[in-house]
């Protein structure tokens, strides 16, 4: 009886282990009889990824994390993933690496590069190795978020220095400014449309005017075509013909009567240098005219005889007796 119940203490134990260690498979994702293969992502960190970490593709687990390593050189950081075999990757695959869960634990997911394109990924010379982001995890965020509301405070000062009572006000005048300045631009507006109705009226007249010039040329051509069908055309080309002859005639005429002019002219040109150095004798007092006009006892005489003869006609006037003696038988 003792014997059996150390046998059976003995099978309770070793039945423990084996669902320790089944477990322990279980949830580190090892599949058992199923292919698996290994596939490897680059990254500039990993953050708080773990060897055991799952591995998700459209968030459905395929796999675990394998390996963590760095790169040569170490500037890189290399995750081995061991995924099911028969998983099909999407076309141009990325490995983003992101917090599970509120409570630590990290996780691999696998996406298509058009679902997060403006990521930047750490890419590698090696086709094999699938491109790879971090993304920042709670603690990294809050930092952030930190360092923007230190930012914002001092952007907030900032402003708050900048934005005075002054600086209102002269926001408000800028603000009238504009309004006033929209105002103009309405009113120019306004009448820059009253001058194109003008001008789009001044055009309608415009139009309107040539279509009634161009009726009118039509109806002159068709009075041109009706008298040259007519043979009025003919008619009035011969006119102009005899005209174009009677006015070659007067042109001769008019010819001829300006060579008699021309003669003339030449005449008279003679006859003015004549006069012209008679009057320059005159004036210089040559000759008896020129004597008369130089010498004043002349003048001083006429204007005697002529005071004589006033005298006498006033005397003949007054006593014609003195003058006339009639006497009658």
């Amino acid at each position: 009886m003792k014997r059996t119940n150390e046998i059976v203490v003995g099978a309770v134990i070793v039945l423990g282990i084996a669902l320790l260690i089944f477990g322990t498979l279980w949830l580190q994702g090892v599949g058992f009889g199923r292919e698996e293969v290994v596939t490897q992502a680059r990254f500039r960190e990993v953050g708080q990824l773990l060897h055991g970490n799952a591995v998700k593709l459209r968030g459905v687990p395929i796999g675990r994390v394998e390996d963590i390593y760095l790169e040569s050189g170490g500037e890189w950081v290399i995750v081995a993933m061991k995924i099911e075999s028969d998983v099909v990757l999407p076309v141009d695959p990325v490995v983003l690496l992101a917090p599970e869960s509120m409570f630590g634990d990290w996780q691999a997911e696998i996406f298509p590069r058009s679902r997060y394109p403006l990521y930047d990924y750490s890419e590698s010379t090696d086709p094999q190795v699938i491109p790879g982001y971090a993304l920042p995890d709670i603690s990294r965020l809050t930092a952030v978020a930190d360092q923007i509301a230190g930012n914002l405070a001092v952007l907030t000062e900032r402003v708050e220095i900048a934005f005075t009572e002054e600086t209102a006000l002269n926001v408000r005048r800028a603000i009238e400014n504009i309004q006033e300045v929209s105002e103009q631009l309405t009113g120019l507006v306004d009448k820059q449309q009253r001058t194109m109705d003008q001008v789009a009226a001044n055009l309608e007249t415009t139009t309107r005017t040539l279509g009634e010039a161009a009726e009118t040329v039509r109806r002159a051509f068709a009075q041109v075509e009706a008298a040259i069908s007519h043979g009025e055309l003919a008619a009035i080309i011969d006119d102009v013909q005899r005209t174009t002859a009677q006015l070659d005639s007067l042109s001769n005429v008019m010819t001829a009567a300006s060579q008699d002019f021309r003669s003339t002219v030449q005449r008279a040109d003679s006859t003015f240098r004549i006069v012209h150095s008679i009057a320059t004798a005159v004036r210089s007092g040559e000759g008896t005219a020129g004597r008369l006009l130089q010498d004043t006892t002349l003048y001083s005489e006429l204007r005697q005889t002529n005071a004589l003869v006033r005298a006498l006609v006033e005397d003949f006037q007054k006593n014609p007796r003195k003058y006339i003696n009639l006497s009658i038988f």
